[in-house]
């Protein structure tokens, strides 16, 4: 994992020495932008390492397992966030370290946010991804993909 600056990510975005938007800004908010920026923090993570991050970021949480460990036998774990406010937008994050026959087995990280809606950062490319057609988060692949 990066070092923290103060507790929040920065740095340069690789595509011109730019800098890219930081993960988390003063408050713990994130965007879609500075998500997909950063996205390595969330790939190849424990939801031991994720919450850590979540923690340096002033959020509290509780992590539980998915609701559908018993009828599909998910190995994801929930890390649902106990001091989400308008500043420190994240509700929730799923981390679903195997993926799911559903998706086609690609590790992912679902975060939910109250205004950014659901972000999904997946350690796979486009093609391995499988959907329905109805994915309701927007999607964040690892970088060799041309997203």
């Amino acid at each position: 994992m990066c070092k923290p600056d103060s507790g929040h990510f920065h740095g340069a975005n690789g595509n011109g020495g730019g800098a890219a938007p930081s993960l988390f800004d003063n408050n713990g908010h994130v965007t879609y932008e500075g998500i997909k920026a950063h996205r390595e923090e969330f790939m190849s993570k424990s939801v031991e390492q994720i919450a850590e991050l979540l923690s340096q970021n002033g959020y509290k949480f509780n992590i539980r397992d998915s609701k559908n460990r018993e009828k599909t036998g998910s190995t994801a774990k929930i890390i649902e966030i106990a001091n989400s406010t308008k500043e420190r937008n994240i509700k929730q994050v799923q981390v679903s370290p195997d993926g799911s026959s559903r998706h086609g087995n690609v590790p992912y990280v679902k975060i939910s946010t109250s205004d950014e809606s659901k972000i999904k950062v997946i350690d796979g490319t486009r093609e391995q991804y499988r959907t329905d057609g109805t994915e309701k988060a927007r999607l964040i692949f690892r970088r060799d993909d041309d997203d």
